[in-house]
């Protein structure tokens, strides 16, 4: 009878152990899951506050100067779509956009976000992007990735990733950037 017990205690031991390791197994897969776009050690965020009004009279112009061909590109199309050779912050800053002042912690948070997840985006924009939000993944201070962000309508532009980043741009995922980025006009831009 005692060696019965003895087994039976040595399968529930057992048993428990292995429940631990599947615990374990689980959180580095969940770790795995966390891999982010681009491997960097810092980022840079970019915001142009530009009207609505603004862009409609650039828009509308029979003929556009070559400096508001460039700006259109920028802000609604697909530049870059390489990392540049030149800089592209001084592209950036002759449009006027202005660099956030990021803390460590925001960019942690913003990698997070910019990260492989097991989540498929069902959603898609119906309207056309308005590139004002624009992040910059830099690693020792060469830039590596470019994200550029349309928080109006959802639309992600990303160059550089090495990362499949298809299922990006959940509700919920830009929800949290915005949050992080522009926390004053936040309940601005999501009853818009």
């Amino acid at each position: 009878m005692k060696k019965v017990i003895f087994i039976i205690t040595v399968i529930i031991f057992l048993s428990c152990n292995n429940s631990k390791k599947t615990d374990v197994d689980n959180d580095k897969v969940a770790k795995k899951e966390l891999r982010p776009f681009f491997d960097s050690d810092e980022i840079d965020h970019y915001y142009l506050n530009f009207s609505d009004e603004d862009f409609t009279k650039i828009m509308m112009k029979e003929k556009n100067t070559p400096k508001e061909l460039e700006f259109i590109d920028l802000f609604v199309h697909h530049f870059p779509e390489t990392i540049p050779k030149e800089n592209f912050e001084k592209i950036l800053l002759n449009y006027n956009y202005k660099k956030s002042n990021l803390s460590h912690k925001q960019q942690k948070e913003i990698e997070n976000v910019f990260s492989e997840k097991d989540s498929l985006q069902d959603t898609f924009a119906a309207c056309a992007a308005e590139y004002r939000d624009i992040f910059i993944f830099k690693e020792k201070k060469e830039t590596v990735g470019i994200v550029k962000m349309c928080f109006k309508c959802g639309r992600v532009q990303f160059v550089g990733n090495k990362i499949d980043t298809e299922g990006f741009g959940l509700w919920t995922e830009l929800d949290k950037l915005q949050k992080i980025v522009r926390p004053e006009n936040y309940s601005v831009l999501i009853n818009n």
